[in-house]
């Protein structure tokens, strides 16, 4: 490339717009990307010098932002190893090629390889062998290194370095890119054990390394925007210069928490060291749980950390369930043929979607407080069934759930046995041949019919020791191991009856007709009566309204009435305007939602059913729904986590949520950093837990070919 081929390339000047976006803006741009590297290179330095200088004197470390050189290597040399790896893209191949020992495919990863060696021996180096400066060695080491670390990346040459043997070093010589990969990492080595030699960049090593980022920077942008490279290779290069153009802002985002956490301001260094012994300590506040029940000065902050996440679960589920049911309700009616229900979702819509939630919380709460009844006022449904006022609403309810359980497991086993009864043989019958697969399809010996009926049952056997292992993890303190061994025994019951699903070992033929209809219609509502008389059969809680605490005949004063403890079952107002608020704003997302995924359909599968003879319901169960469902699933995947991330407003109406919690115990304790940690990680988990369980139903529900 001649100076003529660079000229050729600069921009036209047509107008005073040209000349401004083809010389004004990149001017701009390189003044704001000087200032920015040099900025937080400089910043950098001052941590990374601070924190790399020891001062000694007895035995005790003068120096609170001190950091061993061991540790600095590890985190500082870790996190530019990781940036390598990532923009190499190579560790998924490097690791198939180690447990396969296939040399072929390691060698294809020899530039993560070479990255690997080069930061153990840089390890070794600075922590045993070298002795460097803190104030300027020290900081040129580690920013010069991952300075260089970009420049390989962009060259993409590491494989051909490393290839050059005795016979082809003419062909390296003449390669320019290869002289200067390896010439970059011979200068960097000399000058960083000469540093003190070379005074005007020992003393300003923030504005060389700027510098040198920026050259670089607009150099192989402009020369990526220029030649027509391969995509991977382009791709590759692209990412390079994603990493050097943020490594400033990432050096400096590192260390400046490393040096928080040893700041030498105490109250900075109390805010920012992660640690939690204090979360062993008993909590000071109260809190409004259920099912588990916390008790403040007696119960440490982990045990109402445990109670909060239970609070968000909860209402994070019944949220969703209601916003599924509601939002398939309104989306389907906004398609309705019926002007006036059309129109009715319509406003639904419209008025929750465009509604903050923060609003909508806030107008619930206020607006039920104001609009319930007193407590006091003895305000009863349904015969006593429902006492409700602005205290909360109690519900009648079973005196054992115990006998609840076992009616939904009377459910269950008459579901098991009548899929047994509608089972016929499948087209292919798969015998599972490898360990992986008898592991799946523990019950294959037993054949066909009744492997099918034993992971059934299996898969019944499994949710009640769920829910009986369930129970008394969020309800006490402990019973954790137990529910994490019933959560893995139902998981593994889960794959067994989807690994039958898959295999087609599932085939049902169900008797359709009037007839068939009717007789099994029959069959589940005497089913649910037994269920019913089997739930009730220990008797009924009813909400008692005591007004007399006391037993001796004198009524209290209003402020001392309640409801008996144990009877009937309470929902809090706070709980209430969680629910209502989420389902409602959210409903109105997933109305939408619906009515995009029956409208993608095409109109000859509703003209088909039409032909069938269907009416408008079957139509819609039959054939409109399990088709729309493919397209429906992955945005209720995003749906589901946005409940879960907005159950942290649930602080506008006092509800003690997760962050309801923290935020308290951050005012109380003054622990930021590692409470914020806490809440990053348990919202982080409950978003990977949704999307995991969605993800497993999205392959179920595309898996079927329509």
């Amino acid at each position: 490339m001649d100076f003529r081929d660079i000229t050729s390339s600069l921009p036209r000047i047509h107008s005073p717009r040209d000349f401004f976006t083809g010389y004004i803006v990149p001017i701009l741009a390189v003044y704001l990307f000087w200032g920015y590297s040099n900025k937080f290179l400089g910043m950098s330095v001052d941590y990374l010098s601070a924190m790399a200088r020891d001062i000694t004197i007895a035995d005790t470390q003068m120096n609170p932002s001190y950091y061993a050189m061991e540790r600095l290597a590890l985190i500082v040399g870790g996190v530019i190893l990781l940036c390598f790896l990532l923009v190499k893209n190579e560790i998924g191949t490097l690791i198939r090629g180690l447990r396969r020992g296939d040399i072929g495919t390691i060698s294809e990863c020899s530039s993560s390889i070479f990255a690997i060696v080069c930061f153990a021996v840089s390890y070794v180096l600075v922590t045993s062998v070298l002795e460097l400066t803190p104030g300027s060695q020290i900081p040129f080491f580690f920013f010069g290194g991952a300075v260089v670390a970009g420049m390989l990346l962009l060259q993409d040459n590491i494989s051909e370095m490393l290839s050059i043997r005795p016979s082809n070093i003419g062909y390296a010589v003449r390669e320019p890119s290869i002289l200067v990969s390896a010439g970059s990492i011979v200068l960097f080595l000399v000058m960083t054990l000469n540093l003190s030699m070379i005074q005007p960049v020992s003393q300003n090593i923030p504005l060389f390394l700027s510098a040198i980022i920026l050259l670089m920077v607009f150099y192989w942008g402009w020369r990526i925007s220029q030649e027509g490279m391969k995509p991977s290779v382009q791709a590759r290069r692209t990412a390079a210069l994603a990493y050097l153009a943020l490594l400033p802002f990432i050096m400096f985002l590192l260390l400046r928490v490393l040096y928080l956490q040893h700041d030498p301001d105490p109250v900075m260094q109390n805010r920012w060291e992660v640690s939690f012994p204090f979360m062993d300590k008993v909590n000071t506040f109260k809190i409004n749980p259920w099912p588990m029940e916390v008790v403040a000065n007696f119960d440490t902050r982990w045990m109402f950390l445990k109670a909060a996440v239970i609070n968000s679960a909860r209402v994070t589920l019944l949220s969703i369930v209601l916003c599924v049911i509601l939002g398939t309700i309104v989306g389907v009616t906004r398609l309705s043929s019926n002007k006036l229900a059309s129109t009715m979702a319509t406003v639904y819509v419209e008025i929750f979607r465009n509604l903050p939630l923060a609003v909508l919380l806030f107008l619930i709460a206020t607006q039920y407080g104001l609009q319930a009844p007193l407590f006091i006022e003895e305000e009863f449904l349904l015969g006593g069934a429902v006492f409700y006022s602005n205290q909360g609403i109690w519900f009648v309810t079973v005196a054992s759930y115990q006998r609840l359980v076992m009616g939904l497991v009377a459910l269950a086993l008459l579901r098991a046995a009548l899929r047994h009864m509608d089972r016929i043989e499948p087209r292919f019958i798969i015998t599972p041949s490898t360990p992986q697969e008898h592991l799946r399809r523990p019950f294959s010996t037993l054949g066909w019919r009744l492997e099918a009926l034993a992971s059934d049952i299996f898969l019944i056997f499994a949710a009640v020791i769920f829910i009986n292992f369930l129970v008394p993890f969020v309800s006490t303190n402990g019973g954790g191991t137990e529910a994490f061994i019933a959560m893995a025994i139902i998981v593994y019951a889960l794959s067994v009856t989807s690994k039958l699903d898959d295999d087609g070992m599932n085939a049902l033929q169900i008797d359709d007709s009037e007839s068939g209809l009717r007789k099994r219609f029959t069959i589940w509502v005497a089913a649910f009566a037994v269920a019913a008389g089997i739930a009730v059969s220990k008797g009924l809680s009813w909400p008692d309204y005591i007004k007399d605490r006391n037993g001796d005949g004198v009524i209290d004063s209003p402020g001392a009435w309640d409801i008996a403890e144990g009877t009937g079952f309470e929902i809090t107002p706070f709980f209430l305007a969680m629910i209502l608020g989420l389902t409602l704003f959210t409903a109105s997302t997933i109305a939408e939602i619906v009515r995009g995924s029956i409208q993608s359909l095409p109109r000859g599968q509703v003209e088909a059913a039409i032909s069938l003879s269907l009416n408008p319901f079957q139509r819609l169960r039959l054939v409109i729904l399990p088709q729309a469902l493919r397209s429906m699933v992955p945005l209720f995947n995003n749906q589901f986590m946005n409940v879960w991330k907005n159950s942290s407003l649930a602080v506008i109406v006092a509800y003690s949520d997760i962050f309801y919690v923290i935020l308290v115990m951050m005012n109380n304790v003054g622990k930021l950093i590692p409470l914020f940690i806490l809440l990053l990680i348990t919202y982080q988990a409950g978003s990977l837990a949704i999307s995991a369980v969605m993800n497993w139903y999205n392959t179920r529900v595309t898996s079927v070919k329509i």
